[in-house]
């Protein structure tokens, strides 16, 4: 299957940070998403609305709240946001918002964003940094905001064999000393299927589609066979394209 030809095995977009996190032990493991499927000739007025929230978050430096924001080439817009635990799916990440902006002009500002999309959703996603794979060779992520993700959906009488399928890829990517790394998610709360996500990062589509091609020339016959018994276990397989960006990203000041 070519998603396995691609550099990584089957994330994130998450969808995520559905997405962007590296393989650090210090990183968040659970993460909120909200996809706003926007209209695509409503683009330029959702941008324009999704800069002047970010710009009033930071004109008022909300604190304890923060988002990576990606959009997919399909139209959707994705926001993803760390979380300790699910409790604080209780908290209302605009209170502040609302308090220092004032209700009515707050009110109109999201009003702008809703005329831009007919449905909207949220779900939780989990970030396996045991299935994730990123050697020290991969160096810095730093302007690698194209994202792959690759999306396996399983049967639940397929959980077991998913799983192990997983952590058997992953070894096989460190025994081979593959250079390029990705990272692995779990569906979670919200979500109608269950499935992994693999988030491969690079510069572009063309960065990612290079490391693929090395990682072929990499695999030998029973490497593909490990990848053939993961496919195997899967119920149907989506491939999806988006980038991080950092202008629709908001983080406090410290």
């Amino acid at each position: 299957m070519k998603i396995f030809k691609r550099g990584i095995i089957f994330h994130t977009l998450v969808l995520c940070a559905l997405f962007s996190v590296s393989a650090q032990d210090s990183q968040p493991t659970m993460f909120t998403v909200h996809t706003d499927n926007v209209k695509f000739d409503k683009m330029m007025q959702y941008e324009e609305a999704a800069k002047e929230l970010k710009s009033n978050f930071e004109k008022h430096n909300i604190k304890d709240v923060s988002w990576t924001a990606l959009s997919i080439e399909d139209g959707r817009y994705v926001y993803v946001t760390p979380i300790k635990n699910m409790s604080e799916l209780d908290k209302n990440m605009m209170e502040d918002l609302y308090k220092k902006m004032g209700e009515d002009k707050a009110d109109a500002l999201f009003e702008k964003m809703n005329e831009c999309y007919d449905s909207h959703h949220d779900n939780v996603v989990h970030y396996l940094p045991e299935m994730s794979y990123h050697p020290e060779s991969e160096g810095s992520m730093e302007g690698k905001n194209h994202r792959e993700y690759h999306f396996l959906y399983y049967a639940p009488k397929n959980g077991k064999a998913m799983k192990e399928g997983m952590k058997d890829i992953q070894a096989m990517f460190q025994k081979r000393g593959i250079k390029n790394g990705y990272s692995v998610y779990h569906s979670g709360f919200g979500s109608d299927e269950s499935y992994y996500m693999v988030s491969i990062s690079g510069k572009d589509g063309l960065e990612i589609a290079q490391n693929g091609k090395l990682n072929d020339e990499t695999f030998t016959e029973e490497d593909q066979a490990n990848f053939f018994k993961v496919i195997q276990s899967t119920t149907r397989y989506d491939k999806i394209e988006g980038r991080v960006r950092p202008d629709l990203s908001y983080q406090p000041k410290n």
